[in-house]
């Protein structure tokens, strides 16, 4: 029997170049796929957004209703932080508004309860006043999952009424770090963020208790929008230095060209998307987040992974393991790296849970497919994180340490590059790291001829500012022939990679 969701999500996938955009697709299930490609298709929505979106979406949902256990008695919940880089117009919020508003809906019932309920605590407070009460009610709290504009200790206090989970909601993700001391400049949102990222109790003060507030299990997903030309405040010093940065997941689409409107398609037959999109996020919504007796702390149930899905996932993980092992220099170690197999199981987990309300897996662990899935993603977004690092200011370190390129030819051996960092001062990490930056540069600054050789990148020019002697072979005379060329410079390039991603 054909599976027509299957074939026709192929056919969408060949017309929308999904394979261009390096985003794996795939790994979602194809119901999920089916509602991307309608809402690229009829929304103009771009596509890397909306997919990301859609896992952001399924996180807060799961909230703390389910925890992934990595290693041991390493545990953690259901939580990301995401950035969408783009310049304007290319459609960051659309998505964010539609893929979230089941979760909107669902915050808007629960806030009608809240309204039912401290109705029914006045009118018993008022008959205390009278009476007594034999079984005086509880005053209600209110339960919302998304807050967008907030203080710190509104944050904690909204967590804390809603031990499932919040979400930080943001269109322009820079105006939350500006208001990091907009009300006070006491303000300890980026620790609470770094504290709940590695699985920390929160506590707060609120003026309305005499004890502190407690969160056991912070589950905070984090998500919004920030333009090219605003990078440099997200690669803050401080925001490198402490790590927040390396906690973020990036979504930076190679292609920045804005869709146009397509004529006519108002004439079509619509799919119902959203009712399809709100029966699996309410579906998930739906599974209870056990809590304990005291009200606050809760209970979720721990997913395992399958024993091949450990194998493959420790396997994975010791790759880069080895790789950070290989460094000598402290300094030169990418933190990064070693926060990625956090990510990569709460990735994991939400694929589990997409695939289960798919019905398409169990939720008895954690298994190969989602665990391979994962990694794919995790792939995806640290090419995402590469590229929007080469357009922050925080490339230009490295852009400062290029010169050492003056001092090889047009072809040379990785050897050759080695040799030229150690004469300017360049130690053997970074020349290697630049060369492989340098190849994947739009465009290359260089091309890797085959292994450990490698080639520059010319442009020819009648006013080249500079040029260089390239060797292209000996005469009959055995006399070298001589071509002047403009060299591009590191710094050069990366610019024009810049603008032309």
């Amino acid at each position: 029997m054909i599976d027509t969701d299957k074939l026709a999500n192929q056919i969408h996938a060949e017309v929308f170049d999904v394979a261009k955009t390096g985003f794996p697709l795939n790994v979602f299930p194809d119901v999920f796929q089916k509602i991307i490609f309608e809402l690229v298709n009829y929304e103009n929505f771009n596509l890397e957004y909306t997919a990301t979106i859609m896992l952001s979406a399924f996180a807060t949902a799961i909230g703390n209703t389910y925890h992934v256990r990595i290693k041991g008695k390493w545990v953690t919940a259901c939580f990301l932080y995401m950035i969408l880089v783009g310049r304007p117009g290319l459609g960051k919020t659309p998505p964010l508004g539609f893929l979230y508003f089941p979760i909107r809906d669902y915050d808007k019932r629960l806030l009608e309860q809240a309204r039912r309920e401290y109705d029914a605590y006045a009118q018993q407070q008022a008959v205390k006043k009278e009476s007594d009460v034999t079984e005086p009610m509880e005053k209600p709290h209110l339960v919302q999952t998304v807050i967008s504009d907030f203080t710190q200790e509104a944050m904690l206090s909204v967590h804390y009424d809603n031990p499932r989970g919040i979400v930080l909601l943001v269109d322009e993700i820079v105006s939350l770090f500006n208001s990091v001391k907009r009300y006070s400049t006491k303000s300890n949102l980026i620790e609470d963020l770094l504290s709940a990222y590695s699985g920390q109790q929160l506590k707060a003060v609120r003026k309305s208790e005499v004890f502190p507030i407690c969160i056991p299990y912070p589950c905070i997903n984090l998500i919004g929008g920030i333009q090219t030309n605003l990078l440099d405040e997200i690669f803050r010093k401080e925001y490198v230095a402490n790590g927040l940065t390396d906690r973020f997941l990036f979504v930076f689409p190679k292609n920045k060209k804005i869709p146009k409107w397509q004529i006519g398609i108002e004439q079509e037959k619509r799919p119902d998307t959203m009712s399809k999109w709100s029966y699996y996020i309410n579906k998930v919504l739906n599974v209870a987040c056990p809590i304990s007796e005291d009200g606050v702390t809760a209970q979720p149930i721990v997913l395992d992974f399958s024993d091949e899905a450990r194998i493959y996932f420790y396997n994975w993980n010791n790759s880069i393991i080895d790789e950070v092992n290989g460094v000598e220099d402290d300094n030169e170690v990418e933190s990064r790296k070693v926060k990625l197999n956090g990510n990569a199981a709460r990735l994991a987990l939400i694929l589990q849970v997409m695939r289960w309300a798919a019905g398409d897996s169990q939720m008895s662990c954690i298994d190969i497919t989602s665990v391979k899935g994962a990694i794919q993603l995790i792939e995806y977004f640290e090419d995402s994180y590469n590229r929007v690092k080469a357009m922050s200011g925080m490339e230009e370190s490295n852009r400062n340490q290029d010169g050492w390129l003056a001092l090889v030819g047009g072809t040379f051996t990785s050897a050759e590059a080695e040799l030229a960092g150690q004469k300017s001062g360049v130690s053997r990490r970074t020349v290697f790291s630049t060369l492989k930056r340098l190849c994947e540069t739009n465009p290359p600054v260089l091309l890797k001829v085959k292994q450990g050789l490698y080639e520059k990148v010319v442009k020819h020019c009648t006013t080249a500012p500079c040029t260089s002697a390239l060797s292209n072979g000996v005469d009959a005379n055995d006399e070298q022939k001589v071509q002047s060329a403009e060299v591009q410079s590191a710094s050069d390039a990366q610019k024009e990679g810049g603008n032309n991603e």
